[in-house]
């Protein structure tokens, strides 16, 4: 425990000197690095060996395929790079290797990648001539962001591919971060895609009455993430196509369950083990699960808002995310984290500048 707290410590004081801004300390970095050092210590106290098993027992698989990585060495196919996560457990390995325990190599992994989506949106509100407060990290790095980096699994470097891709002023980073998406999520990746073709064909025109065009937008870029879903099936396992599940009321009801952030209303008492009350409660403590999906939807209805064609571009990604995993029996919160960064800032935008001219075509 002794050996935990200590290394514990340590990367927190790096994750302080990285979050130095021309030799001066930013409060929210500063902040969140103690508030990280704390939990993953608290966390080691109240679990002990059994803290891969907290929250997620995706923790569990990494550390297994980790291991898998020590015991069998590198594969090199893309398969295997995918399957067995190498872009996060080759990392964790090289600190496992210098003497840190490999749990909380992939929890200062997770630290350091919002550190960079911090960064990311930060300058990018600056950009927009918003003066970045204390209170505005609610909208991209807040408290549900904070909890699962002191998780040993990989959402928040997913998180960073996104952020990047979507608010990145050049094009190589977004082509990198669009790969490293690809290896990390795959079917993240092709929502990105299928985002960014909609947008450029979109660009030539101003959406109009976007009260209605917007649920057309919607059920196309829902239709299509399930015809993905059941053609990718196909081509993966080489068996009959599945037919998509688009018009369910079930289905439906997840989208719209997703996009005000009450995903477990969806789920019975055999999946989640918590009462209604209870998660609901959780909300308030994660607010921006809520809150960031609501402001952006409601922002897309504003007339001539700044970055339309960027808004367009992330809420069709979104919604052929969710046509996509909409197929499947999974759905949490962690679902809708890949564009949480990137809609709570263009809401900002669109609440504290609307009307300014936009420094990037968006």
């Amino acid at each position: 425990m002794s050996r935990y707290i200590v290394q514990s410590l340590l990367f927190g004081l790096l994750l302080v000197l990285l979050s130095r801004n021309l030799g001066r300390f930013n409060l929210f970095p500063t902040a969140f690095a103690a508030t990280w050092t704390l939990l993953v210590i608290i966390i080691r106290f109240m679990y002990g060996q059994e803290q891969s098993q907290f929250y997620s027992n995706d923790q569990e698989a990494q550390l297994q395929m980790l291991y898998k990585f020590e015991r069998d060495g590198l594969q090199v196919s893309i398969e295997q790079v995918i399957s067995n996560r190498y872009l996060v457990i080759i990392p964790a390995w090289i600190l496992k290797t210098v003497g840190f325990e490999p749990l909380l190599a992939f929890k200062f992994l997770q630290a350091l990648c919002l550190l960079f989506i911090y960064k990311m949106c930060s300058n990018f509100l600056k950009n927009a001539s918003i003066t970045v407060k204390t209170w505005h990290t609610l909208f991209f790095v807040g408290p549900l962001f904070i909890f699962i980096s002191t998780i040993g699994i990989r959402d928040i470097q997913i998180v960073l591919c996104s952020t990047i891709f979507f608010l990145s002023p050049s094009v190589q980073p977004r082509v990198y971060a669009l790969l490293i998406a690809l290896l990390l999520r795959p079917h993240l990746a092709v929502a990105l895609i299928f985002g960014l073709l909609i947008k450029i064909y979109f660009s030539r025109f101003q959406l109009q009455r976007p009260l209605y065009s917007l649920p057309v937008l919607a059920i196309g870029a829902f239709a299509a993430g399930a015809i993905g879903h059941s053609l990718g099936t196909f081509v993966q396992y080489g068996i009959s196509m599945p037919v998509p599940k688009i018009f369910l009321q079930d289905n439906w009801w997840r989208v719209f369950a997703n996009f005000v952030g009450v995903q477990f209303l969806t789920f019975g008492e055999d999946v989640v083990a918590m009462t209604t009350q209870q998660l609901l409660a959780l909300r308030i403590l994660f607010a921006d699960t809520f809150i960031i999906p609501t402001l952006f939807i409601v922002t897309l209805l504003f007339p001539k808002i700044r970055f339309s064609d960027l808004r367009v571009q992330v809420f069709v990604s979104f919604v052929f995310f969710l046509g996509l995993v909409s197929q499947t029996d999974f759905n949490s919160s962690r679902q809708n984290m890949p564009f949480l960064s990137v809609m709570g800032v263009l809401g900002l935008v669109a609440v504290l500048k609307p009307d300014q001219p936009e420094y990037q075509k968006g």
